[in-house]
Parts: C-alpha cells; structure tokens; sequence
C-alpha cells in the first residue's frame, strides 16, 4: 500500500503557468483520505515563500511548508559545510535565501550554480571555470537537460554545468533531484517504509530513476516534458504510467494502492 506521496510541480500540476485540469481535485482527495504529501521541485528562480505565493495565483493550492525547493537544498548544504563564501548564479529573488554568505568574494569557497534562463554567456562561463580551477567547489542545484514552455523543450542549467565540469575536470556536487539526500529531505516527516513513498513526475532521469534508487514507487504523467521518443528510448521505467495527475484517483482506486477511509 502506498502511505506517502511526492510531486514534482513543473510539467505535472502546471505547464507555462495554467494549472492542469484535476490537479486541486487530485491534492483534496488525497487530504480527504489523510494520504500525506509534499511537492519537490528543482526550481531554484524562487524562494520558497514566493513560490508559493505564485502557485496560489496560478490556481494552485499548495502551502509553504509543503515545498521542498533545490534552492532551498542549496542553502542547507553550504549550512552543512560551514562554509563563508559563496558565488551565486541565482536569479536576484532566490539569492535572497543566502543572506547568511559573503557573496562578493573575488575567491569564493564554492560556486551555487541554479537556473538563469538566457543570461548565460560564455564571459560568465569563462570566470567561473576560473574561479573553480582555483579551488572553488561547483555546486549544483540540479542537473536538469530541459524543461518544457509554451514553446517547447528548453536548454536547462545542467547543460552549463556540464561544461564546467568538462573545461575543469572536476565533477559538481548536486543537491536537488535526483540526489538521495534531497528526496531524505522532503520525506522525512513521513511516518512509512520507503516501499510506502510514491512519487509522481514528468522526467525519467529526476523523478523516476531517483525515486526508484531510493525504493519508492513511481507514476509518471504524460504531461510537461514527456515525450514518447524519448521514453521509448530510455531504460528507465516507472512502476505505472498515467495520461495525467487528473487520472490519478481513478488509477489508485482500480488497482487498490491505497487503504481508503
């Protein structure tokens, strides 16, 4: 039986700001049925507040304490290092989560490396491959190849952070998804075995193969940046596969995942 669930946001309950039809009715049955949940995103343009300030303006209703964001990872790993500095390539929002570091070092002791969208240019990449092959330490807060808008599949940061370990020979230290600690993160209030924990996204890599190396079930929609070439290719597969979140209920209910109230 499945006791605990993970969402990702982006692709799954929402594309290019409209939320997905059943997406709210999805997350109320789920509440009715007193089946805890959290939603793991590698969204690092945005503090977790106003992430979910803009998710509840978009329609959604998702909490605060709800979110386990990989900006949020990002600070609570630079907390575990002690370190004092840091370079961020943040949006400004999400920079305000690292109030606590000095930012403006000429040798930061390592480099926060999240999403910026076209502002990625090859002086900004030059400088920090310097600043790395002086000894600054390449942290990641996700790895992702591409997201999908209005206009179809777009480039990630991951895709940068790749050059910088190619150009420095040096491998980056990734905090969001797929990595073991971010999903120990956002299940650690779960009260359930690990083959309890379910997790619902759209990416084969962050979502699902992340979630089946921590043992949990998966579902993974054909929204956001499924495509079926791409699944068609890969070896990863997930436990089930759904056409949308608005088909999970029914899904759940058919085959018995869950102990109904």
């Amino acid at each position: 039986m499945i006791k605990a669930f993970l969402f990702d946001l982006d692709g799954v309950f929402y594309v290019d700001d409209q939320v997905l039809p059943g997406a709210n009715a999805a997350l109320k049955w789920l509440e009715a049925q007193k089946i805890p949940f959290r939603f793991i995103t590698n969204n690092t343009t945005l503090p977790r507040k106003k992430l979910s300030e803009k998710l509840n303006l978009l329609g959604l209703d998702v909490k605060e304490n709800q979110l386990v964001t990989a900006n949020y990872a990002g600070v609570l790993f630079l907390k575990k290092l002690a370190l004092k500095s840091c370079r961020l390539v943040l949006t400004e929002s999400a920079k305000t989560d690292y109030k606590d570091w000095d930012t403006q070092s000429a040798t930061p002791q390592a480099i926060v490396i999240g999403d910026i969208g076209e502002n990625w240019n090859y002086p900004l990449l030059n400088a920090l491959m310097n600043q790395i092959l002086e000894g600054s330490k390449l942290i990641a807060l996700h790895k992702g190849r591409y997201f999908q808008t209005e206009n179809g599949l777009t480039l990630d940061s991951g895709a940068f952070v790749a050059a910088l370990e190619h150009a420095t020979q040096t491998t980056a230290v990734v905090v969001g998804k797929p990595e073991a600690p971010f999903f120990e993160l956002a299940t650690q209030d779960f009260d359930c075995k690990r083959e309890e924990i379910a997790m619902v996204g759209d990416d084969l890599i962050n979502d699902i193969g992340g979630a089946q190396k921590m043992g949990y079930r998966s579902f993974m929609v054909k929204t956001g940046k499924f495509r079926a070439s791409l699944y068609q290719q890969s070896k990863i597969r997930p436990d089930y596969l759904i056409d949308s979140i608005a088909d999970l209920k029914e899904f759940i209910l058919t085959n018995n995942l869950i102990k109904t109230l």
